[in-house]
């Protein structure tokens, strides 16, 4: 394995990103959801990136790549077509000690972004270590068609049940078995067939019963 698997927290981390076409704009429109403070340093920019200048989600530089552009960056991602430009870009962070992304060419990377499926707040990376972009489509399709919306609903569900149960033991194990319990029960299956307030009752009454379960072994 080359390349080891990480999820970073980028809310309100300066990154730069050297383009403003298309390939960039995916890269930016990425970024921008995970909360990070984004530079852009381009010529030009597509429509939405304008736009977002506009909105003051994003800010513009007009114009050429400069080495002081990475200054102070937590990340550098190059997307242009330019070999020079993200030759460049690679150097300048790399004499700064900063991660670098330059898209599509893994030989200039520090970091390389994974495909992902997303169902709210549940990710799963697809990466072929740079090898196969086309491979990584495929396998997202197919990951895709597995794995649903009801996936995200039962993630919420847990999540709000993990609160309750931090409130009633403070035993990891103990915890962590209650919570597999119920992510094994047949609540997957009440959320697919569109019955959610069941699957929702059915953690309550879990909860409920897991509760009296430590209040006996204290009275015991």
């Amino acid at each position: 394995m080359r390349y080891f698997p990480i999820c970073l927290d980028l809310k309100n981390r300066p990154i730069l990103v050297v383009g403003g076409g298309v390939i960039a704009e995916g890269k930016i429109l990425q970024v921008v959801e995970a909360n990070a403070k984004v530079h852009i340093v381009s010529p030009t920019l597509t429509p939405t990136l304008h736009l977002m200048v506009k909105q003051g989600i994003v800010t513009w530089h007009e114009g050429e790549f400069a080495d002081a552009d990475v200054n102070d960056k937590f990340l550098v991602i190059s997307a242009t077509d330019l070999q020079t430009v993200n030759e460049a870009v690679a150097k300048a962070a790399a004499q700064q000690r900063i991660w670098c992304n330059v898209v599509d060419q893994p030989a200039l990377c520090d970091f390389i972004t994974p495909s992902l499926v997303t169902r709210g707040d549940l990710q799963i990376s697809i990466s072929t270590a740079g090898k196969s972009p086309t491979v990584a489509q495929r396998v997202k399709r197919e990951i895709g068609e597995l794995i649903g919306a009801e996936y995200e609903i039962l993630l919420e569900i847990t999540a709000e049940l993990r609160v309750e149960v931090r409130k009633l033991s403070n035993d990891f194990n103990t915890r962590r078995d209650f919570l597999k319990l119920f992510v094994e029960s047949n609540a997957l299956e009440l959320i697919r067939a569109g019955k959610t307030a069941a699957a929702k009752k059915l953690a309550q009454q879990m909860l409920a019963e897991f509760s009296q379960s430590l209040a006996d072994k204290l009275k015991q």
